[in-house]
């Protein structure tokens, strides 16, 4: 099994990185070439898009694919309007195991919201934390995107801190930061 590539870097299977950048253009010239990379490789791949671009994400990966899932989990994943990570992780730990293959899971974080609270906030940060846990024991690439013209301060620096890996304007960067 070789490693993924993103954006031309090596990636090494467990890596869950921060992806920052400006707008769903910029979003996409990463994603597809990523997630498509992996369904031509065999292996599974998930998506969490943001409310609205279900359709337009399968059309522009060449889906319906029986290896491709994308979602909009707005309304699922969420418990009194906070993210509920377990729920998660719990239904991408179950997909992982089915599959059986090395696999891709990406989203753009803007779903869990653009207006936050600081128990929303500490909640994405516990996600992303229990995410990274998760990257470790199971065979997969995760990709966090978070767009810069969405995010402010707030949420960049806290989410700096919760990734091993980061990648920005076309660097890779190991995090010395990551908590």
């Amino acid at each position: 099994m070789t490693n993924a590539v993103f954006d031309g870097a090596t990636l090494e299977m467990h890596s869950h990185l921060c992806v920052f950048h400006h707008g769903p253009a910029e979003r996409d010239d990463l994603l597809i070439p990523f997630l498509s990379d992996g369904l031509r490789r065999g292996e599974a791949c998930q998506y969490f898009a943001v409310a609205g671009e279900k359709g337009d994400a399968e059309q522009r990966l060449g889906g319906p694919h029986p290896r491709l899932r994308v979602q909009e989990p707005e309304d699922r994943y969420q418990c009194d309007d906070v993210l509920d990570s377990d729920a998660i992780l719990a239904e991408l730990d179950e997909w992982t195991q089915r599959e059986g293959t090395p696999c891709r899971v990406a989203g753009d974080m803007g779903w869990v919201g653009r207006s936050h609270s600081r128990e929303k906030l500490d909640a994405l940060v516990q996600h992303e934390m229990n995410a990274s846990l998760w990257v470790n024991r199971r065979p997969v690439y995760a990709l966090c995107f978070y767009d810069l013209e969405v995010f402010d301060g707030d949420v960049i620096v806290p989410m700096v801190k919760a990734h091993p890996q980061i990648w920005m304007t076309g660097v890779l960067l190991d995090n010395p930061y990551h908590q």
